[in-house]
């Protein structure tokens, strides 16, 4: 498979066409009637909120849309429409190629595909030898439906992955507010209008997909085992999440999966009224989880769609990376947005990957417009944490971690996911889309410890969520 650091050729099917015109606006209405039905359901406050952070989704896919045709020139999201291109001509051909497409894994070159995407005149052959891989041939199948529905537009095909991805932030959202109506402002802002997050989750890419699967299956587990309401349906739903990110990014199912049983062993944890019971079911909730973590782990690494994930491959994967966005900086002279952990220590690997996720880029690390959004949030991060740190101490930001449920479950899958995609990550480009499914939870959590100390936050945090989310009664 032709790396992704190779500068990719100009996308040959064209990303707009006249048909863009009429079939937006459809697109649109339909996503629009689709919120307003929910909202109305809501307080006025929160279904003010709701069409607020709609219409800032549709900025940031207008954004995406257009950066990705003048800026990038296509990269993964041109691939991808182009492997529509290619799966829409095979079914044009023969019907039958549509259950083909669906029912395949990956493209292989005895599929009744494979001359469809070989001869689709993309330089270098790179549309087929990037399906070779299950994960990468997932979005293209996910966008057939919506090009057909709207005219193969494109601008219609980003709104609906970034719709999904909005419609599980909301639930994110909901899951938290649940729990914390009093801190609806900063919980949306968290988990509506982080810049980078909202962007890379408003295109043809695999990262609006599982960020929007994180959010149903989140609040699905919340309804199942914590509430015991709509089991059914979120059943169902925390279901089909769950197979879109087995099969895309299937990492992140293991981390959620991990954090949401140790959340669901602390809830049942409080309602042990002896302190010593209750210290030794503690420790038998991490200890269970851990081994759950563990079995899952080496289950979903053992199948095709995740043996990429097995930690030796991912390693080196990353190491390769590394090597080779060095040397393009230095053919760049310097002008690359990779970062190193030049370390082979456990303790200091998972200090910088947990760094590098949250708070870098740092300012001076900055060498693309695109980065500048991470940099907002990175430093929104760190000054946070480190004027909690301040204000209580650094060992009480931890210990009070695991003093409530939610806060530790926020805690367990932001930092472990943030170490995983830290540490095997060598580009903040990169980083900026994978990083995005626990930026939420990272910043909910410390909200809430916050809120727990009843600590005021810096005026400066006030103003940005003033600005997001205005107040309203």
């Amino acid at each position: 498979m032709i790396p992704l650091f190779i500068q990719l050729p100009p996308l040959l099917a064209r990303f707009f066409t006249p048909l863009d015109l009429a079939a937006f606006p459809l697109c649109f209405m339909i996503c629009f009637f689709i919120v307003r039905s929910r909202a109305k359901l809501q307080p006025e406050h929160i279904k003010s909120l709701y069409f607020r952070a709609f219409y800032f989704k549709i900025i940031c896919v207008f954004a995406f849309a257009m950066l990705t045709e003048f800026y990038f020139k296509g990269g993964d999201t041109g691939l991808y429409f182009q492997a529509t291109q290619d799966i829409r001509a095979a079914i044009k051909d023969n019907g039958d190629n549509f259950w083909v497409a669906l029912t395949s894994q990956k493209l292989t070159t005895k599929s009744p595909l494979f001359d469809y995407f070989y001869y689709d005149n993309y330089q270098y052959d790179i549309t087929y030898n990037y399906m070779f891989s299950p994960p990468n041939f997932f979005p293209p199948k996910l966008a057939l439906i919506p090009s057909y529905l709207f005219f193969n537009s494109y601008l219609c095909v980003c709104m609906c992955f970034g719709f999904f991805a909005f419609a599980g932030a909301i639930r994110l959202f909901k899951t938290f507010y649940h729990f914390y109506p009093s801190r609806y402002r900063e919980i949306a802002f968290a988990c509506l209008f982080l810049p980078s997050v909202c962007y890379w989750s408003s295109g043809l890419l695999k990262d609006p997909v599982c960020f929007g699967a994180v959010g149903f299956i989140t609040y699905g587990f919340m309804n199942v085992f914590i509430l015991k309401r709509k089991i059914f349906i979120s059943i169902l739903i925390m279901l089909l999440s769950g197979l879109l990110i087995y099969f895309i990014k299937v990492y992140i199912l293991l981390v959620l999966v991990m954090a949401l049983l140790i959340w669901l062993f602390a809830e049942f944890n409080k309602l042990v009224e002896n302190r010593t019971l209750r210290s030794i079911f503690a420790m038998m909730t991490f200890a269970g989880g851990a081994v759950v973590g563990f079995l899952l782990m080496q289950y979903l690494t053992s199948t095709e769609a995740g043996q990429q994930y097995q930690m030796d491959k991912v390693i080196g994967q990353a190491e390769y990376q590394r090597e080779m966005y060095a040397v393009i900086a230095r053919d760049n002279g310097g002008n690359d947005s990779h970062f190193t952990i030049n370390t082979s220590n456990p303790v200091l690997m998972v200090f910088g990957g947990i760094t590098a996720t949250f708070y870098r880029p740092f300012i001076w690390e900055v060498n693309s417009p695109i980065v500048l959004l991470s940099v907002f949030e990175s430093s929104i991060f760190l000054f946070l944490t480190l004027f909690f740190m301040y204000k209580k101490g650094f060992l009480q930001f931890f210990k009070l971690s695991f003093s409530e449920p939610r806060i530790l479950m926020c805690f367990v899958f932001a930092f472990v996911f943030a170490v995983a995609v830290g540490i095997s990550s060598a580009n903040f480009g990169a980083l900026s889309r994978y990083k995005i499914p626990c930026m939420p939870f990272y910043l909910v959590m410390v909200i809430l410890l916050y809120d727990k100390v009843n600590l005021p936050y810096p005026k400066w945090f006030w103003k940005i969520v003033d600005f997001a989310v205005p107040y309203r009664k």
